[in-house]
């Protein structure tokens, strides 16, 4: 997700206008965009479509904007701009949400070819449309004093996070329905066979979205959840790159519609004693009381490296025990 092309300076106006605009945005590089529907407003994107933030796009609907149409006529990359869209069309089409399309180009002028008293006085350069720069929008001296619109919304935030403006948004726009499961979000679907609680994952996400809960089932012996919240992930797959033991994994991502609930999802579940050294939580299958490290430690209290001249002849220094695991 980019934000590349910034809509700050649009929803800004977008704020203080009546909640019946039309927008109409197209690619910096668009030699022409006047001709068209002379009920839009056009505005000319700071780069093009298929680097605009899909969250900022969505805000204008939140906005009060009847519709936001994005024109790729004028794109030199039509296809990467549409492939850019695409998932948030379906996700808006899945929650029954229609009010921002992708147009190829302008249509004939019908209001003004449908009104006789209108046919043949106007030229085509008299209905070219005004073209507004998104990061310069005109402030109306109505909009100024807050007369254009009863009730100015609250700007979201530049300061928030993109994926947390994203969520919020999608929220606001659509309910859930059964379609949204097979839209897919950025939530990654965990899963972690032979898991060892060691806990670097969640010390690894940024956006905080796994959890370590450990809750009693015996003496001294507890059950370990690993913990993660689709809310919050943003997909980076931090998690899986820094596990130690390689065990956590995705295979697919969450559906939309486990994103607009506040819900945990248990990602594995392991019977963990507490070390009575260290106090580390660890996997249990028996009565152990030590962890892997402090019982290997125990046993090899001189460490894994003899010292000099104890080695193996001919080998100074060495030892076969092998590394101390980490």
């Amino acid at each position: 997700m980019t934000t590349a092309s910034s809509l700050d300076g649009l929803q800004r106006w977008l704020s203080h206008q009546a909640q019946d605009v039309t927008v109409e945005l197209v690619c910096a590089e668009h030699p022409d965009p006047t001709a068209g529907d002379p009920h839009r407003t056009v505005v000319r994107l700071p780069g093009c479509a298929r680097e605009v933030a899909i969250h900022e796009l969505l805000e204008l609907l939140q906005l009060g904007a009847a519709r936001v149409v994005v024109r790729l006529d004028g794109c030199v990359r039509p296809d990467d701009a549409r492939a850019h869209l695409a998932p948030t069309i379906a996700l808006l089409a899945a929650g029954l949400v229609d009010t921002l399309t992708v147009d190829a180009g302008p249509g004939p002028d019908t209001s003004v070819l449908a009104d006789p008293a209108h046919r043949g006085r106007r030229s085509r350069r008299e209905h070219r449309r005004p073209i507004l720069d998104a990061q310069a929008m005109p402030v109306s001296r109505r909009g100024i004093l807050g007369l254009a619109r009863a009730t100015v919304p609250e700007l979201p935030s530049s300061a928030s996070d993109p994926h947390d403006r994203l969520v919020s948004v999608v929220r606001a726009l659509i309910a859930p329905t059964a379609a949204l499961a097979s839209v897919p979000a950025p939530a990654l679907r965990l899963a972690a066979s032979g898991c060892t609680v060691c806990g670097v994952c969640v010390q690894a996400c940024p956006a905080s979205a796994l959890a370590l809960r450990h809750g009693p089932a015996g003496e001294q012996v507890s059950i370990s959840t690993l913990l993660h919240d689709p809310v919050v992930c943003n997909g980076c797959s931090r998690c899986i790159d820094l596990c130690p033991e390689h065990v956590l994994v995705t295979a697919d991502r969450w559906g939309w519609d486990r994103l607009l609930v506040d819900a945990e999802v248990p990602v594995v579940t392991v019977t963990t004693a507490r070390c009575a050294r260290c106090s580390t939580s660890f996997p249990v299958s028996s009565g152990e009381r030590l962890c892997p490290v402090c019982t290997y430690r125990r046993q090899h209290p001189f460490g894994s490296m003899l010292p000099p001249g104890f080695g193996p002849a001919g080998v100074p220094g060495s030892s076969p025990l092998g590394p101390v695991p980490s």
